[in-house]
């Protein structure tokens, strides 16, 4: 499977599809963790459940993908901001889709690439492998572990959601008007050109994933990402809430 940024915006239809995952027709879900050096192995992918020739094409099942990292300078901060570019790099496959977050995911194999060999496992040394590139000076191993036996599925996403609700609460207590800055994220352009969300304190991105904090952390990682700073401006509706400076980002980012 041909892999790179090319294939990012593409769609993989219902027909062309030879399995899915999530979508809100069996359970899904993705979740980065930070562990120490020595508790993850470079490259180990584990695939815990049935693999894809064990699967019916046309076929809706149970998928989690847990990624464990490590790296000198790796911070706890970072890991939902990591964890967004999942997103990314199973798009980044000629013969994979991958759409929402957390446990909202859906993501599809495609019939072409199916018969071409690619398995379960492949999304995962293709997440392994994109992440040691996108982020060595942050990572020094990944490890990807792919759920498919859908009780442990049902078991590992009552932790995920319990790790999502600890992110949440880090944010809990800020108010907009705390802050002179909010934060852009155009990560959905892969698939929808104009679109652009602005990330307030009280007002998360609109996929709901992606808080303030998680902004400012994404921004100080990668200054030329998704993720950029907004300066509020001279303030132009207190009811509403409308700054200059905002409707000027806006503007030019929605094209």
């Amino acid at each position: 499977m041909a892999c790179s940024p090319a294939f990012e915006g593409k769609s993989i239809r219902k027909e062309e599809m030879y399995v899915e995952f999530g979508g809100g027709k069996s359970p899904a879900f993705e979740l980065l963790l930070m562990k120490d050096p020595g508790e993850v192995t470079d490259g180990e992918v584990t695939v815990i459940g049935p693999e894809i020739d064990a699967m019916e094409e046309g076929g809706a099942y149970p998928l989690g993908i847990v990624i464990h990292v490590a790296g000198k300078t790796m911070k706890k901060d970072y890991e939902p901001v990591l964890e967004r570019r999942i997103h990314n790099f199973v798009n980044y496959g000629e013969g994979s889709w991958h759409v929402a977050q957390r446990d909202l995911i859906w993501v599809r194999l495609s019939k072409e690439a199916v018969a071409k060999g690619v398995k379960i496992e492949h999304l995962g040394k293709l997440l392994a492998s994109k992440f040691r590139m996108a982020f060595p000076q942050l990572l020094d191993a990944v490890a990807v572990t792919l759920i498919t036996d859908p009780a442990k599925v049902t078991e590992a996403r009552k932790e995920a959601e319990r790790v999502y609700d600890e992110r949440d609460a880090r944010i809990k207590g800020r108010r907009d008007n705390d802050v002179n800055t909010y934060y852009s994220c155009t990560l959905c352009q892969t698939f929808a050109p104009n679109h652009v969300c602005v990330i307030t304190p009280e007002r998360p991105a609109l996929c709901g994933a992606i808080s303030w904090l998680d902004g400012k952390i994404a921004y100080e990682i990668s200054p030329s990402g998704a993720n950029q700073p907004i300066e509020k401006g001279t303030q132009l509706n207190a009811q509403t809430g409308e700054f200059e400076g905002v409707n000027r980002f806006v503007r030019k980012a929605s094209h």
